[in-house]
């Protein structure tokens, strides 16, 4: 017996899992922390704070199992910006994906030539979340810190440092900054003259099954008690995005399958066997390694628009009691809209600016019409994503992810929405699950993810009514053309 660990390093918490070679959970800690906002349009982290979450979660799970770990496997969320000094000290927050003070350096690239030459090289859609436009206000707005930064590094670069004394950045978490060429597989010349900053300022770019065999040191540095835990064959291993490492871990890195993750955020995904580049710029393509890339779409209307309903109208409700009460609203909440761009949206529109709100209110809906609608028009514009991405190549099942997957109504909504069986694997912990998997890769005890998501248990399927479905493609109609009828005002 031994185990394979996983490390989820997320926007609100950090998980650490060990699991066993088939998938069983033998050991799980996580740790919360906060989001900061100095002023309007800010989103930040503090650094120093997931650097102990990550230190607390792996000194919990290591020093509580019975068999030796083979590999430690990194995944992180994307889009993130540090600035650190020659000794790994942070000079800055870490500035994270929500971030939007960067929105004019954004548009100043969108629709270019410019910018265009970029998307196609670097796959990833112009947008403030980019670490490409934060560098770029950074050079606008913070010229001194620019000059005395050894390196902007994202979060799981400044942990890896720590842990290994590597300055490097996987192909993965590299492909979703705007300025890593996804064929050449380094960084590229255009995208560093328009962010201001030379290669030196990045880590170097390695394969995420980089790995690092684990010395007394680090031992000592995690304070692990148990040496037969913790062996010479143990390898830590960078890993990848939070993103791409969900679709391996959720089973859908096979034809016909789309990712659906909702948490904070949200994301629907597919992979394909070579950069696939949306003409009109609406989808990304980051890299899962150099044998799979990741299409899809982020977006910002997931469980945070949920959780922002409950707070500002229903305090004393729970998610769950919420959900209940929306089960008593008919389908299409009694002709309700919401439009849940209450952070401005990524894909697939890319406008930052979008706004949110309820259209067609009257004095007959009810409380449960309000929650439906929030409801609905999440799983609505998550359809806009996964249509998208069905006009390329047919999409026959979604397997989904996330703290919604933990509603069988919402998981339910998601499929009538989309006329397609919602799949829950068995492991919700898809993101820890995938960096393990990428763990045994690595240590080639597969040689092809292929040969595990045919036995990928699932826990659960979701399959869509289709009498529902009817009623939500004409509920999808009237939505996006409400979105652009609001576009301008």
């Amino acid at each position: 017996m031994e185990y394979w660990i996983g490390v989820d390093i997320g926007t609100t918490n950090t998980k650490v899992v060990a699991f066993t070679e088939e998938g069983e959970v033998k050991g799980h800690h996580s740790v919360g922390y906060e989001m900061i906002h100095p002023q309007p349009d800010y989103s930040e982290l503090d650094a120093e704070v997931i650097y102990q979450a990550v230190h607390t979660c792996l000194q919990t799970v290591l020093n509580a199992l019975d068999a030796p770990v083979r590999t430690i496997t990194f995944c992180s969320a994307m889009h993130s910006v540090l600035a650190v000094d020659k000794a790994g000290q942070p000079l800055s927050n870490l500035i994270i994906w929500a971030d939007n003070r960067a929105t004019e350096e954004a548009e100043s690239l969108i629709g270019t030539p410019l910018g265009k030459e970029l998307f196609q090289a670097c796959g990833t859609p112009l947008h403030p979340m980019v670490p490409l436009c934060k560098l770029m206000w950074l050079q606008k707005y913070e010229p001194e810190l620019v000059h005395k930064t050894y390196k902007f590094v994202g979060i799981k670069e400044l942990i890896w440092y720590r842990l290994t004394g590597e300055w490097v950045v996987d192909y993965s978490i590299a492909s979703a900054t705007a300025m890593f060429d996804l064929r050449e597989l380094k960084w590229n010349e255009q995208a560093l003259k328009t962010a201001g900053i030379p290669a030196e300022k990045l880590s170097t770019t390695v394969s995420p099954y980089h790995s690092f065999s684990l010395s007394d040191s680090l031992k000592q540095q995690l304070q692990i008690t148990s040496d037969s835990v913790v062996t010479d064959q143990t390898k830590l291993i960078i890993g990848a995005s939070d993103g791409c490492v969900a679709n391996l871990g959720t089973g859908a890195v096979v034809p016909g399958r789309v990712a659906v993750t909702i948490g904070t955020s949200g994301a629907v995904r597919v992979s394909a066997r070579q950069p696939l580049l949306d003409e009109h710029m609406r989808t990304f393509c980051y890299l899962l390694d150099t044998e799979t890339y990741i299409i899809g779409g982020g977006t910002n209307s997931g469980g945070v628009i949920f959780q922002w309903l409950g707070e500002t109208l229903f305090p004393d409700k729970s998610e769950e009691e919420l959900s209940t009460l929306a089960a008593e609203s008919p389908t299409g909440a009694n002709d309700l809209l919401f439009l849940p761009y209450l952070l401005g949206e990524r894909a697939p529109i890319w406008n930052v600016h979008a706004k949110g709100g309820f259209h067609g209110l009257t004095l007959q809906h009810t409380a449960s019409h309000l929650v439906r609608a929030v409801l609905e028009g999440i799983c609505l514009h998550t359809y806009s994503i996964v249509k998208i991405l069905e006009d390329r190549e047919q999409i026959t099942e979604i397997y989904a992810s996330g703290g919604f997957a933990n509603s069988s109504f919402w998981v339910q909504m998601l499929a009538d929405v989309c006329g397609k069986p919602v799949c829950l694997p068995e492991t919700v912990e898809a993101g820890a699950w995938g960096a393990a998997l990428m763990g045994m890769k690595a240590e080639q005890v597969i040689d092809d993810y292929q040969e595990r998501m045919n036995s990928l248990k699932i826990r659960k399927t979701f399959n869509p009514d289709l009498n529902h479905t009817a009623q939500y493609q004409r509920i999808f109609e009237r939505f996006m053309k409400l979105y652009e009828a609001t576009k301008a005002i």
